[in-house]
């Protein structure tokens, strides 16, 4: 049996108290497993993400899952809030 660290990470934007999906990664990775644990991996994701693709600043809530062999989703690992605050663009250039 090959070993297997399938993982889905959700990023919501949360609009008036509501969630709004806004991205979905699937991963085969141990990062959940390391340094710090789950916690610690959501927020990196999520903040290469949002950091990558400028979003917006405001509060997102990124959710990881552990997946079976099928894709389904078998355990949440967390959910993080983020009180996210858009790096400023660099205006040289």
């Amino acid at each position: 049996m090959a070993w297997s660290y399938l993982h889905r990470v959700e990023l919501f934007r949360i609009v008036r108290g509501q969630r709004v999906l806004e991205h979905v990664e699937e991963f085969d990775d141990h990062g959940p497993y390391v340094g710090r644990g789950a916690a610690e991996y959501a927020e990196i994701v999520a903040e290469d993400y949002l950091s990558r693709w400028r979003r917006p600043p405001g509060r997102w809530l990124v959710a990881v899952w552990q997946l079976d062999d099928s894709g389904a989703k078998a355990k949440r690992l967390c959910e993080v809030e983020l009180n996210w605050a858009a790096p400023a663009r660099n205006k040289a250039g």
